[in-house]
């Protein structure tokens, strides 16, 4: 078990010996982060050492209220929105009259390694603004609301690329269990 305390300490008074112990007792945590926002490997590695950067630069500003590790994943996420606002310069208005039906929630075991290394592969596959949302608002738990004041839109606009996300993973899932089933 790591000593929070003294690594933080560490960090702040910039001792590598400890940035290379955070690094090493977070990295594989926020690669899993960085790769639900990054449309491949690559891009997602660009996000980690970016969040890295940053947590070493701003963790003098840690006062040690929360967990450290609630602080390190804010800091990734966040990275990753402002990567997301780098690569994309135009919004995406979509009508909210697209909108049809509701898509009914789907649990995965997270057991299931396979289904959730093909779940993930299909989040990765959707356009920019659909994943971004997808992963704020069902996995990390944001509000339309606060993804719109992230991204810099509305929250309709939200909840459109919300519903379109889910739409999109809905036909690519059938279309796996289908070509599943032809196979058998």
């Amino acid at each position: 078990m790591i000593n929070e305390k003294e690594i933080i300490e560490g960090c702040k008074a910039g001792k590598e010996k400890y940035q290379k112990m955070l690094y090493q007792h977070f990295s594989s945590t926020l690669m899993g982060i960085c790769m639900r926002y990054a449309k491949n490997t690559m891009e997602a590695e660009d996000i980690l050492h970016d969040s890295f950067i940053k947590i070493f630069v701003k963790i003098s500003s840690f006062r040690g209220e929360g967990a450290l590790e609630a602080w390190v994943r804010q800091v990734t996420v966040n990275t990753a929105i402002n990567a997301y606002r780098k690569k994309v310069a135009t919004g995406y208005d979509l009508d909210i009259d697209e909108l049809e039906e509701s898509i009914k929630d789907v649990k995965v075991s997270t057991t299931d390694k396979t289904t959730l290394n093909l779940l993930l592969t299909f989040i990765n596959e959707l356009p920019d603004g659909y994943r971004a949302a997808f992963n704020l608002y069902e996995i990390d738990g944001y509000s339309h609301k606060e993804i719109a004041e992230m991204l810099g839109c509305t929250p309709v606009t939200v909840r459109t690329q919300l519903h379109k996300a889910k739409l999109a993973l809905k036909k690519k899932i059938e279309t796996h269990l289908k070509n599943d089933l032809e196979v058998l």
